[in-house]
């Protein structure tokens, strides 16, 4: 199928397949799924800033679904969400301003700068996440051989090895925001707002809704619980990719088109992602 705003033809198959795997990865996990998006579009010819723009028009949709899933499940935090907005829109502007003057240098600089910075940036996740992974089993054995005790079959177990979020929370810098969804008594406004200037950032430059930063950084700055973190950062990532399909798409870096055909393998692919974090 030909799409004449990013001058390409890709077969439809690709694109829905693509969707779905997104939707998968993204109900799960509680990410937009850009870092899979963004180069997959890039790989079938797209050039990379029409890839960054549609994928933020992707995530919007699929991440709707998934968020209203999460809210039945009672995963979603409002108030965290709604504290990072301003923060999230801000950085989100500064990204796409950043796309549009490595556009000025040339096509090329676009796709070499946002290919490094994919490359750097979830490789370094890659490996704090394995580590902070194998820490966590490591802590969970050891406190199952301390304590004999059969946990409710409802329960689960999250533990967190790396205690950021308490060094976090000695920082007393008002104001404060607190979250009963959460388990919060209180956390620093100003470390919310900082958190989602920064995935905003990462929104607005490489295509993506963030999740992929701050869903670490809701767990690990701010101390949601994982689920939790999922549900809000699903929330957050609407509307900075709302934000970022509006502002991309002033500069002609959205193709509508191709995000729909995405959008018909992720509506499907985020309830399957979902039902399984449940």
């Amino acid at each position: 199928m030909y799409f004449p705003i990013a001058d390409v033809v890709v077969p439809v198959w690709e694109l829905v397949g693509i969707g779905f795997a997104v939707g998968v990865c993204g109900g799960f996990w509680g990410v937009g799924g850009g870092w899979i998006v963004t180069p997959a579009l890039y790989a079938l010819g797209v050039p990379m800033n029409i890839a960054v723009g549609t994928d933020l028009a992707h995530i919007v949709g699929k991440s709707i679904i998934s968020t209203f899933r999460h809210a039945r499940f009672g995963n979603v935090s409002i108030r965290l969400a709604l504290v990072m907005v301003p923060g999230t829109m801000v950085g989100v502007e500064i990204g796409a301003r950043i796309v549009e003057h490595l556009k000025v240098l040339g096509p090329e600089r676009v796709d070499s700068v946002i290919s490094v910075l994919y490359i750097t940036l979830l490789g370094s996740l890659a490996l704090f996440t394995f580590a902070e992974a194998l820490k966590a089993r490591r802590a969970l054995a050891r406190r199952k051989r301390r304590e004999a005790v059969q946990a409710s079959r409802d329960s689960v177990a999250d533990p967190v090895v790396l205690d950021v979020a308490e060094w976090a929370r000695k920082l007393r810098m008002p104001p404060f925001v607190s979250c009963e969804v959460a388990g919060i008594r209180d956390v620093s406004v100003w470390m919310v707002v900082g958190a989602s200037v920064i995935t905003g950032v990462f929104a607005g430059l490489l295509g993506v809704g963030g999740g992929f930063v701050r869903m670490p950084m809701l767990v690990y700055l701010v101390g949601c619980p994982t689920h939790v973190a999922v549900g809000t950062d699903l929330l957050s990532i609407v509307i900075a990719g709302a934000y970022g399909t509006f502002t991309h798409s002033l500069k002609g870096n959205v193709d509508v088109l191709m995000a729909m055909m995405m959008l018909m393998g992720a509506s499907v692919g985020a309830q399957v992602g979902t039902f399984a974090t449940r």
